[in-house]
């Protein structure tokens, strides 16, 4: 039986066409529900409710697979709608485009359409590969044959120029006369035309100095549009790649700068180049918002990056600190524009690829601004990186409200967002406490606002900065100038006081949150506990580091006949002192375990317990004299008992101790 909508034959007992899904009617049904119809009116109702119940079924359609498109996951196949009955005779049920649930995903019953001869290895390599190498080595060897051309003096400029457009215009139109019965080689030629193109204006700009400034800028921007619109109808990524190779390439091919002696004369040079490089960027950008093709924008930013170094290497000197910035950050803006838009416009859900070119471009700018802002911008490069944060929390919150589909995308920027500002913060301040506190205020802000937002990636971050703020604190922040120390009153102080009581704080946020987190993670333990061991950990580093240097700034300032008779008994009581700290403060801990009635800080008082323990019967019973040896055991002694008493005294509160409670 033929559709009557696409013109293609179905089984003679269809109900539907298997193609298109237009209703199909028998001949002899035909016939009888000619002669059947016994109102209009009633046959009208009939249709508009068959009419409506099909439009439901479209809607459903729509949804389930703008669900597939967003999860990749399989949904629940709606129930099928069964038209509503009327008087003419209801055709055979015959086989209808059916969703069958098979490992998570739908396949449609459909006639088996005729096997697609695979292609063969020879065939990818001779007819493809050979194509697009041949056209690329042909567009190279046109580039040595322009160079070759100035270095002899042959023929004039316009005659370079037409004769470079005539080339690029007889490969393009090859490549469309070609486009239906060679498709791979027409897209190879095509694309070889628009590097002839590139290389033409390119030559005619720098090299002949045939072509002014602002007409070689629009001449490049209508190419590069050219070229985007062209690859869009071939649908070809492999012509656009052929025709960024091109383009990035004539600089380097045709020697990039240099070609003319007098020094303005380069420098006009490098300001066309950066222009020669934004404009294909333009069309980068352009061609990105129709097809996202990342080895394409890859190979766009690579390009771009690579020429931008070529003319920073070059003309760093001449050129001003507000060119070499703005151009960066204008190839910038475009690329991120490049590996976003496709995802914004058409609401597509990224893949790996596309956040590592987000990443690479981040990166990229992030770096070289430094480095170029350094020397002359010092004091402003943290207020730059922040201003980078805050355009991918832009950039992040356009693509929340945008879909569904782009909230991945959203928390990805927004990470790329936390990770600019926790590099403004050194970058700001410097190696000082207040890099530490700012990290530890970031920290635990952005723990507090992912239960606040319900935001997993916050809580996430935390931990890494978190971690970051532990290094920190252990490396950079504990070294301190002991001929000028004063316990207590110091930096390291602060930054270990506000770190402390920091990590207290976010174990107690996780502690509240700990069933919750349980429930949406499927974990059987929490975080909080190493929370809670770490902020233990760094009040002991503290106190015995502020010992520790009490006691060394009185050694470093004996001198002589002071340094003999007293430098034995400082050591002495700094290593008692230690042994002494690390026991009464284990002693307290356990004390407030007991009191807290909680196991886990028990425990960790109890670890605690054993450093002094191992270091009195490891060390100190050799390194210390006669009547410090004496105070030391007795002392540890007495601690111990008292921690006995206590076990003994409330052993119903901690009956837990070797049982969970």
């Amino acid at each position: 039986m033929q559709c009557p909508n696409c013109q293609r034959d179905n089984e003679p007992a269809s109900r539907f066409c298997i193609f298109c899904g237009t209703p199909l009617l028998a001949p002899e049904a035909e016939s009888t529900a000619e002669g059947a119809a016994d109102s209009p009116s009633e046959e009208v109702a009939a249709l508009r409710d068959e009419v409506r119940q099909l439009r439901e079924l479209v809607v459903r359609m729509n949804e389930r697979l703008a669900a597939l498109e967003r999860t990749g996951e399989a949904a629940v196949p709606p129930p099928e709608v069964v038209p509503a009955r009327s008087k003419a005779p209801t055709p055979t049920p015959q086989a209808v485009p059916v969703v069958t649930r098979r490992e998570g995903a739908f396949a449609e019953v459909r006639p088996s359409p005729p096997k697609v001869r695979e292609r063969e290895w020879e065939q990818v390599l001779g007819g493809n590969w050979l194509a697009r190498i041949g056209v690329l080595a042909l567009i190279i060897g046109i580039a040595f044959l322009l160079k070759f051309a100035y270095d002899n003096d042959w023929l004039g400029a316009v005659a370079w120029g037409v004769i470079g457009i005539v080339i690029s215009l007889a490969m393009l139109g090859v490549g469309y006369y070609w486009r239906g019965r060679y498709p791979v080689l027409a897209q190879a030629i095509s694309g070889g035309g628009i590097a002839v193109l590139y290389l033409s204006v390119y030559a005619a700009s720098v090299m002949f100095d045939a072509i002014a400034f602002y007409p070689s800028v629009v001449l490049l921007l209508a190419i590069s549009i050219g070229s985007a619109v062209l690859a869009v109808w071939y649908n070809s990524m492999a012509l656009a790649i052929l025709g960024i190779l091109g383009a990035f390439g004539a600089p380097f091919v045709l020697g990039g700068y240099g070609v003319i002696a007098p020094a303005e004369a380069e420098v006009g040079q490098g300001f066309w180049l950066l222009a020669y490089v934004m404009a294909i960027d333009l069309g980068v950008l352009a061609l990105s918002a129709f097809r996202g093709w990342r080895w394409f924008t890859l190979l766009a930013l690579t390009g771009s990056l690579a020429v931008f170094g070529l003319w920073h290497g070059r003309f760093d000197y001449e050129a001003t600190l507000l060119t070499a910035q703005g151009s960066l950050t204008i190839i910038f803006v475009i690329f991120a524009g490049a590996t976003t838009l496709y995802h914004l416009v058409w609401r597509r859900a990224p893949q790996p690829f596309d956040y590592a070119l987000m990443v690479i471009n981040a990166g990229f700018y992030l770096g070289i601004s430094l480095g170029i802002m350094w020397d002359d911008l010092r004091a402003w490069v943290g207020g730059f990186c922040l201003l980078l944060a805050i355009f991918y929390g832009g950039l992040a919150w356009v693509a929340v409200k945008r879909s569904a589909e782009n909230i991945r995308l959203g928390y990805f920027g927004l990470s790329i967002a936390l990770l600019c500002l926790t590099v403004a913060i050194p970058v700001q301040f410097g190696d000082k406490a207040w890099t530490t506190i700012a990290w530890v205020a970031q920290g635990t802000v952005l723990m507090w606002l992912s239960f606040r937002l319900r935001i997993g990636q916050f809580r996430i971050w935390s931990y890494v900065v978190f971690g970051i703020v532990f290094v920190r604190l252990l490396f950079f922040d504990t070294t301190v100038d002991t001929r000028t120390f004063t316990p207590v009153i110091n930096e390291r102080f602060l930054a270990f006081i506000v770190g402390i009581a920091a990590m207290y704080l976010t174990s107690y946020l996780l502690w509240r949150q700990r069933e919750s987190l349980a429930e949406q993670e499927g974990k059987a333990w929490s975080v909080y506990p190493v929370f809670l061991v770490v902020a233990n950990f760094l009040t002991v580093w503290l106190l015995s580091a502020e010992l520790w240097g009490h006691f060394s700034k009185q050694l470093v300032t004996l001198t002589g006949e002071e340094y003999r008779t007293m430098s034995s008994a400082l050591l002495n009581s700094r290593n008692l002192s230690l042994t002494v700290l690390w026991a009464v403060y284990a002693i307290a801990v356990m004390a407030i375990g007991i009191v807290r009635r909680s196991r886990l800080v028990r425990l960790v008082g109890l670890g605690l317990l054993a450093v002094p323990i191992v270091k009195l019967f490891a060390y100190d019973v050799f390194a210390l004299e006669q009547m410090y040896r004496i105070i030391a055991f007795i002392g540890l002694g007495v601690l111990l008992l008292i921690g006995a008493y206590l076990y003994q005294r409330y052993s119903e509160a901690i009956k837990g101790f070797l049982v969970k409670e």
